[in-house]
């Protein structure tokens, strides 16, 4: 069983998913601002219909053949997962802070190198799993697991966090098979579209002046975070990007705490911490730095940028 091998450019990667996740967190704070205004499907169809038509133009730029591909199961694959993963974290949104919640979806990382391993085969490296192991005490630390956080809206939480480990290693998958960012978006969105747009119709509320904004930032917030995501994967690996998404958990609370008024308690504080070290230890201990300012130096590409 081979092992997993540094991407050339990780440090890019790292940097690229770290801006794509505050736009994740954007969308997500502004669709928990809505309470239970809206349905939840109704939610995730905005988010894809706007998305999709941020992303037509890049993706028709060379003509409707280009969108031909010969992954299609992949794509399905990443789209179903992906698009039942918001949709059960929008869910989690209205039985949990949003804190407690983008927690429980970002557990994902845990899951991914199962995921990986289950798919491809491939040894995932020591650094990889202690990586992950720290991060996920960090999650345990600001859950506080008790008899009240095993409810309904943990196990929606919970099971969006494994579906969205399965989108991240489709992702990665479709990146190895050379699939361009445009296609790969344009997939996802016309099926989160077409799957959520007839629930959408028969649930639909319509939204007042302030509301169609805030709707219309969560799929562009949307749509930008996919976009930077999916770049990010092309210069690094399922394994070694996935603990980045505990910050998204950090971003949450520091949304919480200064838009919504929710203060973080100590064991918040203490779980932060350590999923910024889960986080960073993996690069960290791989790249072996001889001074810290080399710590995110990217090295230069020996290969052509990928495509979009």
């Amino acid at each position: 069983m081979k092992e997993e091998q540094i991407p050339p450019r990780l440090g890019l990667g790292i940097a690229i998913s770290l801006i794509a996740y505050i736009f994740f967190v954007t969308a997500s704070s502004l669709a928990w601002s809505f309470k239970k205004a809206f349905p939840t499907i109704q939610i995730i169809f905005f988010l894809n219909i706007i998305s999709l038509i941020c992303i037509l133009p890049l993706s028709l730029r060379h003509g409707i053949k280009k969108l031909k591909t010969e992954v299609l199961p992949i794509h399905l694959l990443r789209d179903a997962s992906g698009v039942l993963s918001y949709y059960l974290y929008y869910v989690a949104i209205r039985f949990l802070n949003l804190t407690d919640a983008t927690t429980l979806n970002y557990t994902a990382p845990f899951f991914v190198p199962i995921v990986w391993w289950i798919w491809m085969r491939e040894k995932i490296n020591l650094h990889v799993w202690w990586s992950i192991i720290v991060g996920f005490i960090g999650v345990a630390v600001i859950l506080n697991p008790t008899r009240q956080i095993f409810q309904e809206g943990f196990l929606f939480g919970l099971f969006a966090g494994i579906l969205s480990a399965i989108a991240f290693a489709s992702l990665r998958v479709l990146n190895l098979k050379h699939e361009p960012m445009s296609r790969t978006l344009f997939y996802y969105f016309l099926f989160g579209t077409l799957l959520t747009g007839p629930f959408a119709a028969v649930y639909w509320v319509h939204p007042s002046g302030m509301q169609w904004v805030k709707m219309v930032g969560v799929g562009l917030s949307t749509v930008i975070a996919q976009m930077l995501l999916t770049i990010a994967y092309r210069y690094g690996t399922a394994s070694f990007l996935s603990p980045l998404g505990y910050s998204t958990i950090i971003y949450a609370a520091i949304s919480s705490w200064a838009i919504f008024h929710i203060q973080p308690g100590i064991r918040s504080i203490v779980g932060t911490i350590l999923i910024i070290i889960g986080g960073t230890l993996t690069y960290v201990l791989k790249k072996k730095p001889e001074k810290l300012s080399e710590t995110f130096q990217v090295p230069d590409p020996k290969e052509k940028p990928p495509p979009l």
